[in-house]
């Protein structure tokens, strides 16, 4: 009877075993197809850390804010889209860079064609009466880009090649 009732408990508690690793296979999958590893270990902060190393950063870089609604290329409406931003800027807002991470991957796609607006807009013969010939083409050779929720705006240099290198290092780390 004892050994019975051993063999019973035995398999009792291997059902038991068997139940618990497949409840927890069960949960740690789950939970890899609702937060993916890559895009969320990424931050505004060190994305745009990684784009201002690749482009020999800035001493001329004065401002700095984690506020959607102080950088110019968004509207109020599509700062509101924006869950989190870095934007540093010199005094003149020539020379600055932006990363935002979008609330939704939509939105991005919203922000990106605000942030073409917005380069569009200060390569314009009217707004650039003011600034140098060298601020000039920091303007014109600034890029905009996407991945996932993430949009930037890099505007670093005058040299197209030196903002491509912010670029490629921001996509390195998406």
């Amino acid at each position: 009877m004892k050994k019975l009732y051993k063999k019973e408990c035995n398999q009792k508690s291997m059902w038991k075993r068997i139940s618990v690793f497949l409840l927890a296979a069960v949960l740690v999958f789950g939970a890899m197809l609702q937060f993916p590893v890559t895009a969320e270990a990424a931050s505004c902060k060190s994305l745009g850390k990684a784009a201002l190393e690749a482009t020999g950063g800035s001493s001329q870089l004065k401002y700095q804010t984690t506020k959607a609604d102080e950088f110019g290329g968004f509207s109020i409406s599509e700062a509101e889209k924006v869950a989190s931003i870095i934007y540093l800027c010199d005094d003149k807002e020539v020379y600055s860079l932006c990363v935002a991470k979008a609330s939704s991957t939509a939105n991005a796609d919203t922000l990106l064609k605000s942030l073409k607006a917005y380069k569009k807009h200060n390569s314009g013969s009217d707004y650039l009466s003011d600034y140098s010939s060298t601020e000039q083409k920091v303007f014109k050779n600034a890029l905009c880009g996407k991945k996932g929720k993430y949009v930037w705006y890099i505007a670093m240099s005058s040299n197209k090649a030196v903002n491509k290198k912010g670029q490629t290092a921001l996509k390195k780390q998406l």
